[in-house]
């Protein structure tokens, strides 16, 4: 482990016990539990962590070293690469998802296909007696619009 995340977690553990003397053991425990493991575990993991774009930052200067024009460049070369990666993923999903194109349909699997009518016709008639309305339901619905589908419809 990192001696600073050692040093803050005595640090932090210090404090709790100064300013709580009176306190039971259980109680101690849950606030160890609730202060002091969140930290352990945010420095603990974000010690080691560096984006990509640092790491590519960071070889560019190394490589420049003095001429910021030219680190700045290296970095704009690869990062425009990187974003025309990004550009062809985003225009497949894209193409294989038009709905995600239109606001409020990107939940909506049966945008852009014909629909299925739960009944076979319908007939209303008016009369003497007054209007009468008939339906003939269909006996079954097949599952459309692809519900059990993934989200993504390029890997179908």
């Amino acid at each position: 482990m990192d001696t600073n995340a050692t040093a803050m977690m005595q640090t932090v553990l210090s404090v709790l016990m100064t300013y709580v003397q009176g306190v039971s053991v259980k109680t101690m425990i849950k606030l160890i539990r609730i202060i002091a493991l969140p930290l352990f575990i945010a420095t603990a993991t974000s010690a080691n962590v560096q984006s990509e774009n640092n790491k590519v930052i960071g070889q560019c200067n190394l490589k420049n070293t003095g001429d910021y024009n030219a680190s700045a460049s290296c970095y704009f070369d690869w990062k425009n690469v990187d974003n025309s990666k990004k550009l062809l993923e985003y225009r497949s999903f894209i193409k294989a998802n038009p709905r995600y194109m239109v606001p409020g349909q990107s939940m909506n699997r049966c945008w852009g296909k014909p629909r299925e009518m739960p009944f076979e016709k319908s007939t209303i008639s008016v009369g003497i007696d007054g209007m009468k309305a008939a339906i003939w339901y269909k006996d079954k619905l097949p599952a459309g619009c692809k519900e059990n589908a993934p989200w993504d419809n390029r890997y179908e």
